[in-house]
Parts: C-alpha cells; structure tokens; sequence
C-alpha cells in the first residue's frame, strides 16, 4: 500500500471516511434479486473490488493489499424504499455502518424502484468504498467497470498473495525492521531538503477562514439532499466546478448573513501527475469572493483561485513536503496519525464547506438494461465540517449534493432553496438563461 493510501486507512479510524457514490438508474422492472445476482458475478470481475486490507504487526511496514473473494453479502437489497425522501433517509443511516477495510473494501446497496426519484421513476445503487481503495477518479473508474457493459478479465491477485495474509503480515513486518535504519535516514534527508524548500518559501497570505455555525461537530445523524440540473444551465464559459461553487458561494452567503465574510471552501483537487497512490489528490482553500455582488465576476475570481491553488500544488516546497511524508517510516507514519484528535476544535478552518467535485464519464451505464440518469456522491463530515456538498457529473446530468445533519443544519430545507435559487442566479452568468431551454422547462430536480 502507498503511503497516501495507508494515511487514508489510519484516519478511517478516528475519522469514518467511506465513499458513497449513488447512481441513479431508469426502472425496467427487473427484479431487484435478479439485479442483484448480476451484480455479484460482474463485482468478482473487478480487479479493484477483489482487495482487502492486511495489516503488518506493529506497523512496521505499510498494510498490505490481498485477495478477497466477492461474497453474497457484499451486494445488499434494501426491500420498501419507494420514495426519494425515504431512499436519502437510508444512504443517510449507511453512513453509520462504515466499512472495516481489513475484512472488505466495498459494499453495494440497491435501493427502490423509488417512483419520485429525479427525471423519473428509478433503481438507486449505492457504491460503499474504503477511502483507502481509492480517490473519487478511482472509484468511479470501480463503478464504470462495475456498472458497464465493456468486457473484464478475470480480476487478478493482489502481488502478495504469494503468500496467506497469515504469513504475508509477518514477513512484511521482518522485512520493514531490517529496512528501518535506511528509511530512518531516508526521511531525515528528505526531511532536511523540506524544512529547506519550506523556509524558502513566501508566507501565506491566507491562513485559514473563520469557524462559523456550521463548522461543528455534526453528531451521529445525517441529512442528505440532492439537486440535479442540465450541463447547459452552467456557464459556458466556465467548468462545472466553477459554477457549482459560484451557485454554493451565493447560498452560503446568504444562508449565513451579514457579517460572514470571507467565505471559503475546501476543494479536493485530483493532481496532474500520475502516481501509484489510489489517493492522488489534495484540498486546498479556495476564497468565494462573497465580496463581489455580480455572479459574473465572482466565478471569473473563482476560477482564477482554482488556477492558482492547481498550480501551488507544483511549488517546490509542497513537492519536498510530500516527499519527506512519504519518506517517514510506517511506524512513525501510524504513530502521527493516532496523536490526531478530533475532538479539538481548530482555530481556523480551511473552508466553511468541503466541496468533492468529480466528472464520472458518459451516460453509457446500465442496470438491468436501464440507462444511467445521474450520480451523486456525498463527503463525509467531520467534528470541524458539518456541511459537505459533492458535484458529480455523467453525460450532461450535473448533481449537487448536500450533507448535513440536523444538528448543524436543522432548516435544510431552506438551505436547499437558496442553492436553488443560486443555481438559477448563475444560469444567467454570460446570457446562459437563452441556452437552458424553452421559456417553460422545468425548475431543477430536488431531493
């Protein structure tokens, strides 16, 4: 396992941090068992969804991935749910039962038929992912290879089943002691060149955003909501990231009121550069400019910090940092990772909201022969973050999710509004009102 990837399976642990990707099927009335069926043999195809986690004793090197046989259990009917209130309701109540990443790495649920779910009566699956199997590009390359009707080879095993997960942990943890000394003097030196890089560097203009009533703790309940538009409802001129967050920026301003700004949000940005981590990405603070009253110069600013945050992410400095993390024994890694406490509130957050914005490819899914209507995700909350919202595209069919809990947001209802009616507001950004549709096309799905 990649260093990123073990860091994402250690937080799981004091932070639940499984992936929900919803995707929303048209109903052909094929029998949700029968689906279900289809599911398991198609899942034991998958190369990603044959893995687990095993643990090296004492942490002594990275966990490490083995074989796991697809079993019945892993895809799960949840029988009377026909409503789309009550279909969020549940993924809602899912959260609560995360994954154990050493026993299975996924889990499906097939919710429905659900007769009001956006753009019709539909067949709701739920993908479950670890964190630690992958970013959201990965995991929704999982659920394309889960989902689509492209040709699988037969999933090939994890590179340490040479050896039974009983012996393949201690013979990591043999190997990783006698490697200490190297990799103990790997990561002074790379932590030398980091401390270097860093101390070179200008000093942050922005250290963070201050902590408003939504960055609390959430408590256990969760309430989801899901607004669905047309990619032709966006700007043109402007990506589905900037959109969606020039739409959030409008919400949450007013949501707040007077005397909230700044305003910024936590964007999780997958890197350009290839690597082996399943988890290639990183969040950076990205400022809404609430400051600025017109949508359209707020999204040109907006971009503008997106450009600038993806560059940031090249700086010398950053590239020394990841490398001297990288570098730190698994001991010492895991170690780090146990001092964090959650229950600390943070001085300054950095961003109000986290945004996960992902782009999960064309519209040629199917279930039971039905075509994919869209797909929604829903970040996880934390004790500093009590609202998430996830923009998630396939085709032309963009989602934008809301995360919560009553606890935090208890008139989401009105939170949902807003959004709403911001999304409307960004429509016109650059004349895009002309190019949505007839005078009369509908307002946009809610849920």
């Amino acid at each position: 396992m990649e260093p990123a990837d073990s860091r994402m399976y250690w937080l799981s642990a004091t932070i639940p941090n499984d992936q929900f990707l919803l995707y929303c099927f048209a109903d052909q009335q094929v029998p949700m068992d029968d689906l279900a069926d289809g599911l398991r043999r198609r899942a034991s195809r998958v190369a990603d969804l044959g893995l687990r986690v095993c643990d090296v004793p004492l942490s002594l090197d990275h966990p490490l991935w083995v074989h796991r046989p697809t079993t019945a259990d892993q895809v799960v009917v949840h029988p009377g749910i026909d409503a789309w209130s009550r279909c969020l309701e549940r993924v809602g109540e899912l959260t609560a039962d995360q994954l154990v990443a050493s026993r299975t790495c996924w889990r499906l649920h097939l919710l429905g038929p659900v007769e009001d779910a956006p753009r019709g009566p539909g067949v709701v699956a739920v993908l479950q992912v670890t964190h630690s199997l992958g970013d959201g590009r990965r995991t929704s390359q999982i659920a394309r290879d889960l989902f689509g009707e492209h040709d699988l080879h037969t999933a090939t095993r994890a590179p340490t089943d040479a050896l039974p997960p009983v012996l393949a942990g201690p013979s990591a943890a043999a190997g990783g002691a006698l490697a200490t000394p190297v990799r103990v003097g790997r990561m002074l030196w790379w932590g030398l060149e980091a401390f270097r890089a860093v101390g070179a560097r200008p000093p942050s203009s922005r250290p963070g955003y201050a902590l408003t009533r939504l960055n609390r703790p959430p408590g256990a309940q969760r309430t989801l909501r899901v607004v669905v538009v047309d990619r032709t409802t966006l700007p043109a001129g402007h990506t589905v990231t900037v959109g969606a967050l020039t739409a959030i920026s409008i919400a949450l301003e007013r949501y707040l009121g007077t005397g909230a700004e700044p305003i910024g949000a936590e964007l999780t940005m997958g890197r350009n550069a290839q690597a082996k981590a399943r988890n290639n990405f990183r969040n950076a603070g990205i400022d809404l400019h609430v400051e600025v009253a017109d949508p359209s110069g707020r999204a040109r600013l907006i971009a503008g910090e997106i450009a600038r945050a993806a560059d940031a992410d090249d700086e010398p400095a950053r590239v020394a940092e990841r490398r001297a993390s990288d570098a730190t024994p698994a001991f010492l890694a895991h170690w780090g990772t146990r001092q964090f406490d959650p229950a600390a509130p943070p001085e300054k957050v950095t961003g109000v909201t986290v945004v996960s914005s992902v782009y999960r490819g064309a519209a040629d899914l199917t279930l039971g022969s039905g075509p994919v209507r869209f797909t929604t995700g829903f970040p996880a909350l934390s004790p500093a973050q009590g609202l998430t919202h996830g923009v998630h595209g396939i085709g032309n069919a963009i989602a934008i999710s809301v995360t919560t809990s009553p606890e935090v947001m208890p008139d989401v209802e009105r939170y949902v509004e807003l959004l709403t009616d911001a999304l409307a507001l960004v429509a016109t950004i650059d004349g895009r009102q002309d190019s949505a549709g007839p005078p009369d096309s509908p307002e946009p799905d809610r849920g």
